[in-house]
């Protein structure tokens, strides 16, 4: 993996064969091209259609007026907070049909959306994140080795990945999802290794969408007051993987827990596979 490409068009068999089954990130140019509203989800669209909406980041309730002043006001020095998020099914459900077909003709199977499947758990998840300069992520891969989907709607995000064969050397906190280093001030007295890691950097534009395979670790820089729409999937590429998760983070707290949690991933797994299969969703 020599560096992140963006393709104009694929076709959906392309994707798999060349991305989706490697594990390899790649950009689109133009899948949300593919929505049915042709709106600019810009500052102003969200002001004016969901303003009054509201969230909760550390305890504190936010408008999303609120939101988009505070994170338009955002500077290095005085970065907003961040991530402040919703839940679009749960607290934006009207932005959904605008985002149809969300998987953009190119993420489906997508067993996530198989109604078996409990909206907010194990990885089941369809978020806006709504940031500005100064924020930045943390560096994680994503839990439950889901496939991740994001759509630059607004401004302009910098997307930091690291290929596979590179997690030991970003020093992951008792093996677990997420590594202690600060990407833009490492260092590397405390993690050495981490001078031998390779990222790859892309910037992400209004209208383009990165696909993040299971398992890669990546992080994001705001360049710009910006908005996103990030989702995951789930389908017979990264089940095994995704059952494997809901065991281990189980097992942490009870074996018994991790056992019924397994079995619970074998049977929503089956179900969501015979739907496939029926074409029944």
């Amino acid at each position: 993996m020599e560096q992140i490409q963006k393709l104009d068009s694929i076709s959906y068999g392309q994707f798999i064969e060349n991305y989706l089954k490697p594990g390899i990130p790649v950009v689109f140019k133009n899948a949300s091209a593919s929505w049915k509203s042709n709106r600019q989800f810009d500052p102003d669209f969200f002001r004016s259609h969901f303003g009054n909406h509201k969230t909760v980041y550390k305890g504190k309730e936010y408008s999303m007026n609120e939101i988009l002043d505070i994170t338009e006001k955002s500077t290095l020095e005085n970065p907003a907070p961040y991530p402040i998020l919703f839940e679009i099914p749960l607290q934006l459900p009207e932005l959904l049909p605008m985002v149809d077909p969300i998987d953009m003709g190119y993420a489906f199977p997508n067993w996530f959306r198989n109604k078996v499947m409990p909206y907010g758990k194990f990885g089941n998840s369809i978020h806006l994140f709504i940031g500005g300069p100064g924020n930045q992520y943390s560096l994680h891969k994503d839990m439950y080795h889901t496939n991740a989907w994001i759509t630059q709607l607004y401004g302009e995000k910098k997307f930091v990945v690291f290929p596979r064969d590179q997690e030991e050397l970003l020093y992951p906190e008792n093996a677990s999802f997420i590594s202690p280093i600060n990407i833009m001030k490492p260092d590397y007295e405390k993690y050495p290794k981490y001078k031998d890691a390779t990222p790859l950097s892309i910037i992400l534009k209004p209208g383009e969408t990165i696909f993040i395979p299971n398992g890669i670790w990546h992080t994001t820089v705001a360049a710009s007051h910006n908005i996103s729409l990030i989702f995951d999937q789930l389908n017979g590429y990264n089940f095994k993987a995704w059952k494997k998760d809901m065991y281990d983070y189980s097992r942490k707290k009870s074996k018994l827990v991790a056992i019924a949690k397994y079995s619970l991933a074998q049977t929503l797994g089956s179900i969501c596979k015979l739907s496939e299969m029926t074409k029944s969703y």
